[in-house]
């Protein structure tokens, strides 16, 4: 069993000189003031958890850290997993945080392990406070009808996927989509109808997806689909999947289908495109598939000159 620092400290029979452990108490208070501080610095869940893994290891020696909330699907790894582990639930008794996890190569000794506990605890309320803000953010950025993303979502979404796509020489395609004739539902079946088969569209599309694809409501009965890393001919049989799931599996109420079918536009990120370049091309398929018809996938390819300029006219 390994000797327990600890006890060197707070046994009143050892005779020792103040003088020779102050030193030790008030370097051990400064770094615990400075990760105290650091971590009210940043609402940032990352940054939290980062500056609490540089801060800590100044005081218990560890290599790898990892946080952990299965329910709330956040798992973040800093550093280097390795075999021996000591696992910690953070919570209180109306509020579970998750589990906080400390690895190294050696066994840790039970003073260590006194300390990643006194550490967890430290880390319990800015942590919480990451957590809760990292909520609100999500839900400012989501469709409260649908729990798709939203327009502002989207955006930050695309713009990233499209830095990312240059950046690693990846293809990109996206697809804009509308439910084909929505104002007659509302109109003969009642907005809360509407809304309902909104909320299903939105549900049997992210069931066609990768977990890696992303779906957003763009504004009204209009989506859009960013589809990382996947050329076209992929990208065309996942539109078509979307398309033929939301026909054949029409919204069912009151033992009544509701039947409804999408118009999908796909656009391919180009090497000069932005955000608003690749969203106007996509966008414009879309109106074409109206204009032949509804209910098809359209490329962008099949876009000529005057359909593209057009493309606000077709409704």
């Amino acid at each position: 069993m390994p000797t327990q620092v600890k006890s060197d400290l707070s046994e009143p029979s050892i005779k020792i000189p103040r003088a020779k452990i102050t030193p030790k108490i008030d370097r051990l208070s400064e770094a615990r003031f400075q990760l105290a501080h650091d971590l009210q610095s940043s609402l940032d869940l990352r940054e939290t958890l980062s500056q609490f893994f540089t801060r800590a290891r100044s005081l218990v020696k560890f290599s790898g850290l990892k946080f952990s909330n299965l329910e709330k699907r956040v798992e973040l790894d800093l550093g280097a997993e390795q075999k021996h582990s000591a696992e910690y639930s953070l919570s209180t008794h109306d509020y579970s945080l998750g589990t906080l996890t400390f690895s190294r190569e050696k066994r840790f000794s039970e003073a260590e392990l006194q300390g990643l506990e006194m550490l967890s605890g430290m880390l319990f309320y800015p942590l919480r406070n990451a957590m809760l803000y990292r909520e609100a953010l999500d839900n400012s950025l989501r469709d409260a009808l649908t729990q798709v993303g939203n327009r502002a979502a989207m955006e930050l979404s695309l713009k990233r996927e499209i830095e990312l796509a240059k950046r690693t020489n990846q293809s990109l395609c996206l697809l804009v989509m509308d439910v084909d004739f929505f104002k007659r539902i509302n109109d003969t079946l009642g907005h809360n109808t509407g809304d309902q088969v909104l909320a299903h569209m939105a549900a049997v599309t992210k069931e066609s997806l990768r977990q890696t694809d992303q779906v957003f409501r763009f504004g009204g009965e209009e989506f859009v689909v960013i589809l990382s890393d996947t050329p076209l001919n992929s990208a065309q049989m996942v539109a078509n999947r979307i398309r033929i799931g939301i026909e054949s599996f029409p919204l069912s109420l009151d033992a009544q289908d509701i039947p409804a079918t999408v118009s999908i536009g796909l656009a391919v990120l180009r090497h000069d495109d932005d955000r608003d370049s690749l969203f106007m091309r996509a966008d414009a398929a879309l109106y074409l598939a109206k204009h032949r018809g509804r209910n098809r996938v359209v490329l962008e390819s099949e876009l000529n000159h005057e359909q593209f300029s057009a493309q606000n006219a077709m409704a």
